[in-house]
């Protein structure tokens, strides 16, 4: 068995082991600072990637925020079309709607009698009609009024006025101005008027 002895001093024994216990503590250290940079390369750059995906994150959410606003506009929108479409399914007339009366009344054939004036007016609340022309002879006129009570829905054919133009010379035209009822509105108090028939006499 062998060992071995060393002939060096005491105190030179210390300075030697003192030293390497200083290379140990340094390389420890060196150790140490490297895990410590390395964590604070990894920190750093898992900021700088968090605060990217943050930045990201933000626009997405202004974008959110702005679609919302507008969404909200068209929110607004929708329900003011939506009361407009209710108020107007509220007033519109119901079957049979005017545009069917104005067609049936335009396929009446008619001869010798000119409409001059076609009022609906009170179509809404009474679906009344007037109508207003000329006409050749007191049968045309018969032949007319008979035409429109035949449009169907019509209730009442009325003659507000009929009023002819005698001895005015030839080519002269009996005026008249018919009420026509149809059936869908409120109903309507009728006052019974005679037709008046004036006669004018040509100057001598």
């Amino acid at each position: 068995m062998k060992y071995r002895v060393s002939l060096l001093p005491e105190s030179r024994k210390k300075q030697i082991n003192a030293r390497n216990t200083i290379a140990k503590i340094r390389a420890v250290s060196l150790s140490v600072l490297a895990v410590l940079v390395a964590f604070a390369v990894v920190v750093v750059a898992v900021g700088i990637y968090a605060n990217s995906q943050l930045k990201e994150v933000k626009q997405l959410d202004q974008q959110c925020i702005t679609e919302i606003e507008k969404l909200s506009s068209y929110r607004e929108i929708h329900a003011a079309l939506q009361q407009r479409i209710n108020l107007f399914d509220k007033i519109q007339v119901k079957e049979p709607a005017l545009y069917t009366f104005v067609y049936e009344w335009s396929q009446i054939d008619h001869p010798g009698v000119s409409v001059d004036t076609f009022d609906c007016v009170s179509w809404k609340t009474d679906r009344l009609c007037t109508i207003s022309g000329t006409c050749s002879t007191r049968s045309e006129y018969l032949a007319y009024e008979e035409s429109l009570s035949k449009i169907k829905g019509v209730t009442s054919v009325s003659c507000v006025n009929y009023q002819t133009n005698v001895g005015a010379g030839e080519g002269s035209l009996a005026t008249f101005t018919i009420s026509v009822a149809v059936s869908g509105g409120t109903p309507v108090v009728e006052t019974t008027v005679p037709a008046t028939t004036t006669t004018t006499t040509a100057a001598q």
